[in-house]
């Protein structure tokens, strides 16, 4: 069975059980996993799963239910899915400005492009979710450290980040948070502007933006070309 919810990309929902080799076994629901091509058999999607997951002493899987999904890669690690469907990785742009794109940066911060520029991504799709905001729990996965934390909500407003979130981004060194939802009130706005944390809002084009292996780059208008809420930047992700 296949769903087209997106392009270019795929994506598979399944239910399995692995059975451990020393004993007790492991079921999942509903499960979802980032595919290299269009499709998958049983035993290379059980393979994928154990992959995926570390899984030691692994005596078997079994699928009894798949659905393949065309929608982007959420960024599922050791799926074989970091590149080019060839396996060749093609270097390519993405351009994520949007006429309401803005960059908020602390009280203090440096002026022009420093730690704004070249920042490996670390992209958190929640596009689909029943509310896409980023709690601690969806972001424990990634290690942002360095990097530019993309929050993907796949909405153009609301709320898209907890202060217990931003919290642990702070704790864990994330240079710069960004997000396609052009909310910049609330706890959240106030927690990432205490934290000292640079915060792009109102990006677009994240559905181009490969789950893993791309890097941001954000340049703000020069002096005087702002609107007088928030300082206009020009975004772009690169790939390959």
């Amino acid at each position: 069975m296949t769903t087209a919810t997106g392009a270019g990309q795929w994506r598979v929902d399944f239910d399995a059980e692995v059975v451990f080799s020393n004993g007790g076994s492991l079921r999942t629901e509903g499960f979802r996993l980032d595919i290299p091509g269009d499709d998958i058999d049983d035993a290379e999607l059980g393979e994928l799963l154990v992959r995926h997951l570390g899984l030691l002493m692994v005596g078997g899987t079994t699928i009894s239910r798949k659905e393949l999904i065309q929608e982007p890669h959420k960024g599922s690690r050791n799926t074989g899915t970091a590149g080019a469907a060839d396996g060749a990785p093609v270097r390519r742009t993405v351009d994520l400005t949007g006429p309401g794109t803005r960059l908020d940066r602390p009280a203090g911060a440096p002026e022009g492009i420093e730690g704004l520029v070249d920042l490996p991504v670390a992209l958190v799709r929640l596009v689909g979710t029943d509310e896409p905001v980023a709690d601690r729990l969806a972001l424990a996965p990634f290690e942002p450290a360095g990097h530019a934390v993309v929050v993907h909500t796949g909405r153009p407003d609301g709320p898209w980040l907890t202060p217990d979130a931003v919290a642990l981004l702070a704790e864990r060194g994330a240079a710069l948070v960004a997000t396609d939802s052009a909310e910049r009130d609330g706890p959240a706005a106030k927690a990432l502007a205490e934290a000292g944390l640079p915060v792009l809002t109102g990006l677009t084009g994240l559905a181009d933006l490969p789950a893993v292996g791309a890097r941001l780059h954000a340049v703000p208008h020069p002096a005087g070309h702002g609107d007088g809420d928030g300082d206009g930047a020009r975004v772009y992700g690169v790939a390959g």
